[in-house]
């Protein structure tokens, strides 16, 4: 029983292997995208996310808003493409001349494939005037030129008897596949984190058009005068006796808070304008947060 058992634990090895990969590689990828979308959002105000000190939940939480969009639009995609993926063998069929058909599909599918992906070596290797309004698109380019490859694949493999040709090679295939599921991933990995970057900084654009108002309101009590000035920000001074903080700072937002530090906002802030405040929590200092009026 103690060896079945043993057996059956073995067994399970590759699976919980392949399980483990699988996660630390979405773990890795959520993590990428996360920090491309920090890394634009407080690059608005100057700030460097690496100076920020996110650990790697954080960057998963910033990923999740960065990956909705793309995991929607992607889901519709591939439901797309398996509805219309029989089109081609439809249209063979229909035609009267299948093998004459479906060839023309393979190569046309083929040689898009090809052309796509050339497309996109040109925009990434050579700066030039065609290439410049492609490049936001080269990412997509990348992905449909595999997939077209892909397909013209798949039909090989699955009708070569219409198209007239000996059946390639498991191996051959497994190579194929391998290689065009790594130009796929390469393509959505750079289309996601390009989106990220380019959502981090609208919101941030969209947070200073708005004026913060979802942010919470901070006060700072200080037992010392501070450099907060300027830009919608106040100051008053406590004179009541006995009291151990002498200044106030009020007209302030909370853009974030690290472990030891926050980094507030003037009320008024504006990009290339402004600065960000950033004060160390400590005893000669209380911060008051309160809802955004």
């Amino acid at each position: 029983m103690t060896s079945e058992t043993d057996a059956r634990a073995f067994a399970l090895l590759p699976l919980l292997g392949a399980v483990a990969s699988q996660v630390a590689f979405v773990t890795g990828v959520l993590y990428y995208f996360g920090w491309a979308y920090s890394r634009a959002f407080f690059g608005h105000f100057g700030v460097s996310a690496g100076t920020l000190g996110f650990t790697t939940q954080d960057y998963i939480l910033f990923s999740v808003g960065a990956m909705f969009l793309p995991l929607l639009t992607t889901l519709f995609w591939i439901l797309g493409l398996l509805a219309v993926r029989r089109l081609p063998v439809w249209h063979a069929l229909k035609s009267g001349r299948p093998r004459k058909t479906l060839r023309w599909w393979v190569r046309l599918s083929a040689a898009a494939g090809v052309l796509l992906i050339a497309v996109v070596a040109v925009i990434t290797s050579t700066p030039t005037p065609f290439a410049a309004p492609l490049a936001e698109e080269a990412p997509f380019l990348l992905i449909a030129g595999a997939a077209m490859i892909g397909y013209a694949t798949w039909l090989l493999w699955r009708y070569p008897a219409v198209l007239g040709i000996r059946r390639p090679s498991r191996t051959v295939m497994q190579v194929r596949t391998v290689a065009l599921v790594a130009i796929v991933m390469i393509g959505y990995i750079w289309a996601v984190a390009a989106f990220a970057d380019r959502k981090g900084r609208d919101d941030a654009v969209y947070q200073e058009a708005v004026h913060f108002v979802d942010r919470p309101a901070i006060v700072v009590f200080s037992v010392d005068r501070l450099g907060i000035e300027g830009a919608g920000a106040q100051v008053g001074e406590i004179t009541a006796p006995n009291e151990k903080y002498r200044y106030v700072y009020s007209g302030l937002w909370l853009l974030v808070r690290t472990s030891d530090r926050y980094y507030l906002l003037p009320q008024q802030w504006k990009a290339k304008q402004d600065r960000v405040f950033v004060i160390k929590d400590s005893d000669s200092i209380r911060i008051d947060i309160a809802r955004n009026p």
